[in-house]
């Protein structure tokens, strides 16, 4: 079904029966400057929006059966997985996950995120760029109609601040879909734009760490944990990942038969 793909949107759509929280961002930290990416900054030569970019086709790469957005351990979240940024995935429901991420990457972290493609139907669809990233945008608009400090990043427990600038719109992009696909569509390719919220974390030092997303609920805030070692557990209400470094330099991939991983 499409409502699959834009979890991170749901849980902002939930949140705005809630207001207040806005005084959260005053709980940043500078400790936080070291470990999280300013939003101008570049991996590997990509930007945020062009690893936003590759954070949706492997994500989309991924057939429903075995996609880690669905995964309630972790087991799947190397799953698809190559080169200097290890995607975290969004979850339907509260959950914890524990996941190995090799030292040395940098780790991408949804938070509230919409795509809008030509195979799917409204209001998700566009006939070109120009309606994909109308239909993006808008999507996300409505998601944050309350104000963006009432959801909350953490890495180990320090707040990342103020997340409005980390907002970008990607440029059109392919998507190569598997049989079993997480938008429900008999079609193996796509266009599509995507607009949204998410933070680029530099690589941890080794050993136990925690990311939690928090986003209000009218029946209690959702949370998404990651345990990784480095390693990688996903919960939602707040959204909490409990990240272990891990002594290796390269994970391999543990890549699903129906997967179409994106390098």
């Amino acid at each position: 079904m499409p409502v699959l793909r834009y979890w991170t949107l749901v849980l902002a759509l939930v949140a705005l029966a809630l207001g207040g929280q806005t005084a959260a961002a005053q709980d940043a930290t500078p400790a936080l400057t070291a470990v999280v990416l300013p939003p101008d900054a570049e991996v590997a030569g990509l930007s945020l929006a062009e690893w936003k970019t590759r954070w949706w086709q492997w994500f989309e790469s991924l057939p429903e059966a075995s996609n880690p957005s669905l995964d309630k351990t972790g087991e799947r979240c190397s799953y698809g997985q190559s080169g200097p940024v290890f995607f975290l995935a969004s979850a339907p429901t509260s959950v914890e996950r524990t996941c190995t991420v090799p030292r040395g990457v940098a780790l991408l972290v949804p938070v509230i995120d919409a795509e809008c493609s030509t195979v799917e139907p409204p209001p998700f669809f566009g006939r070109d760029e120009a309606e994909l990233r109308a239909c993006a945008v808008e999507a996300v608009n409505q998601a944050v109609g309350m104000e963006i400090t009432a959801i909350g990043v953490r890495v180990d427990g320090q707040l990342i601040g103020d997340l409005a600038p980390y907002r970008v719109s990607t440029p059109l992009f392919p998507l190569v879909l598997p049989p079993g696909n997480l938008l429900g569509t008999t079609a193996s390719v796509a266009d599509s734009v995507a607009d949204g919220y998410q933070v680029l974390l530099a690589s941890l030092p080794e050993g136990e760490h925690v990311i939690t997303i928090s986003v209000p609920g009218s029946d209690g805030p959702y949370t998404v944990m990651y345990q990784v070692q480095v390693a990688a557990a996903e919960v939602f209400e707040p959204v909490t990942s409990q990240l272990r470094v891990a002594t290796p330099q390269v994970l391999e991939p543990v890549a699903s038969p129906e997967a179409s991983p994106v390098s």
